[in-house]
């Protein structure tokens, strides 16, 4: 039996399991059975590692699909059994249910994966601590390099472990665990051993990422950042790019937007050029796919990253960064 017929005889079964399911706890059950971690669908990924790129594309939206199709079962499931068990007492009031609501931030994040996703990424995560060797080593800045310079570290643990000072850690980890060829980003918090004003803090949110194959090349990278950067502010923003540095990329790129105050005119924001530095990105440099176990010889790919809280600045008119990490209920609730 095929992949493809598997995943059809799996809906088949589960949708006739879930129509059928009498209790909560049944629910749960079959939830665990077809979604869990030790679950068919659990190991799939697996199973298609060694497929040709266009089988595993159909494959890997069939099963995709699956997913949010089994899920989709279980929450109607779940609402319609709630909705019959409900015990309603007329003798007293009901409560007031104050719903609460995700922040910009979260919000924001969350608009940039699903753009991201449109242009053909994963989305990944990766721990907050990390050694020494992922946050450095691996991305070409040994010790006593003059990059390291250029991040101030949280060290924990007498020097073995570190708050990670930006996203680019998960490169080399996340390219162990999936292989290639592969397109991911990741988004989270980062830190710094900083002082803190208007436009720095110790802790801040980035996003990277990777996309390497046989032919990543520039070209794709000037049309997913000219896309993301399009769709994120919603207007189509002219693109700069200029050499830039960066130890884990060569050649590097710096990556301006046009101002959005302006419009190009000149204005103190984009301090009279009419454009605004926005990110960094490259050609994941050789020394990385190396440090990955990847032959470099055959794979190329080119890597990105930005800040998320620098884009929220610029898409609310937002001038001081202070105010996004606090607790101030009247900003929270303009968004």
């Amino acid at each position: 039996m095929s992949l493809e017929e598997t995943l059809n005889k799996i809906w088949q079964e589960a949708e006739k399991e879930f129509t059928s399911v009498k209790s909560l706890s049944e629910l749960e059950n079959l939830l665990i059975k077809y979604l869990g971690r030790k679950s068919y669908l659990a190991n799939f990924p697996s199973l298609i590692k060694k497929l040709e790129i266009e089988e595993k594309r159909k494959i890997g939206s069939l099963y995709n699909e699956l997913k949010r199709k089994i899920e989709n079962l279980y929450r109607q499931k779940k609402e319609f059994l709630l909705e019959t068990n409900i015990k309603f007492d007329f003798e007293h009031p009901g409560r007031e249910i104050k719903v609460g609501k995700e922040h910009l931030i979260s919000q924001t994040i969350n608009k940039i994966f699903d753009i991201f996703i449109q242009l053909g990424f994963s989305v990944v995560d990766y721990a907050q601590i990390v050694d020494e060797k992922e946050n450095f080593d691996y991305l070409n800045i040994p010790p006593h390099h003059p990059a390291r310079d250029l991040w101030d570290t949280l060290w924990v643990k007498n020097r073995e472990l570190l708050f990670r000072t930006h996203t680019s850690c998960f490169q080399v980890p996340v390219l162990k665990k999936y292989g290639v060829p592969i397109r991911a980003i990741i988004a989270g918090k980062v830190f710094r051993y900083e002082a803190i004003d208007k436009t720095h803090d110790f802790e801040f949110y980035q996003l990277d990422g990777i996309s390497i194959s046989e032919n990543s090349n520039l070209g794709h990278l000037k049309y997913v950042v000219e896309k993301f950067f399009e769709r994120f502010f919603k207007e189509n923003l002219p693109v700069r790019f200029r050499p830039g540095y960066f130890p884990f990329v060569e050649p590097g790129l710096e990556i301006d937007i046009g101002c959005i105050f302006c419009k190009q005119r000149g204005c103190i924001i984009c301090k009279k050029t009419g454009f605004i530095e926005v990110a960094g990105a490259g050609m994941v440099h050789d020394f990385v796919l190396k440090s990955a176990g990847i032959d470099y010889k055959k794979y190329q790919g080119y890597a990105f990253g930005f800040g998320v809280d620098r884009l929220i600045m610029l898409e609310h008119g937002i001038d001081d960064i202070r105010i996004l990490h606090s607790s101030d209920l009247r900003f929270i609730r303009q968004f």
